[in-house]
């Protein structure tokens, strides 16, 4: 499983008002996106090698990780577990490691909003700032940059509308990015170049989404079926011009 490159310091220094970065939070940690700690997550969470970025909203209210610091807790940039008494985040977790393992293959899994925290301790609420102005480009910044260390990266799996706004635009379809819930509703993903690489956004419900559990699952069936198309599209463009198959 190939670690994720050192997190440079243009990303660990940056600030904004009424968000905190983790780096800043939290000095000695080193991930840009938080750590999988049981094992069988790893292969779905952490492997900076995979076809697919899987994209959420945010992590948490910055409270969370500031009382995991405080409580002398070894590594409080980490993914939810339930056997580890975390109040919050445990249940999408659990879901989306269920969703993401009917994709065959090694995932990372990051959020739009990256290594920034917004200071607002509710579960549910708007990201100021995220949309436009020097914090989203700081995001889009860092998604470019996530991509382009991602070696063998073609998909990024938008859970949320915050996911697709972001990667639309790093991706150069800025005009699509506010089109979500319609390219949602229709399984239509989204082709961009970003450093020279052919990357396809898939729109997905967030794990978290209430009472859409029978179009969640829609959703990722569909999402498979992309992916298998998009790789038989692959071969089938190494066929040489007589039909036959080259290599």
């Amino acid at each position: 499983m190939l670690e994720q490159p050192r997190v440079p310091d243009w990303i660990r220094a940056f600030s904004y008002p009424g968000w905190t970065n983790v780096f800043q939070l939290v000095p000695t940690n080193n991930y840009l996106y938080p750590v999988a700690l049981r094992e069988e997550w790893k292969s779905q969470f952490n492997d900076w090698n995979g076809n697919i970025l899987l994209l959420a909203k945010d992590g948490c209210p910055t409270r969370v990780i500031r009382a995991s610091r405080d409580s002398g807790d070894s590594q409080p940039w980490r993914y939810g577990q339930r056997e580890l008494g975390d109040e919050m985040g445990w249940k999408t977790n659990e879901k989306l490691y269920r969703l993401a393992s009917t994709i065959p293959g090694r995932k990372l899994y990051g959020s739009a909003a990256a290594n920034m925290l917004f200071d607002d301790d509710r579960t549910s609420r708007q990201l100021s700032g995220f949309y436009a102005g020097q914090l989203h480009g700081f995001l889009k910044d860092v998604l470019a940059w996530v991509l382009e260390s991602m070696p063998r990266v073609e998909w990024v799996a938008c859970l949320g509308r915050e996911a697709w706004f972001l990667t639309c635009s790093a991706i150069g379809n800025p005009h699509l990015a506010s089109r979500h819930r319609e390219h949602r509703d229709f399984y239509k993903p989204v082709t961009g170049i970003i450093a020279q690489k052919k990357i396809s956004a898939f729109p997905l419900y967030h794990p978290a989404a209430r009472r859409v559990d029978d179009l969640m699952k829609k959703g990722w069936r569909e999402f498979r079926t992309a992916l298998s198309t998009s790789r038989n599209a692959v071969i089938d463009h190494t066929a040489s011009s007589d039909g036959s198959r080259l290599g």
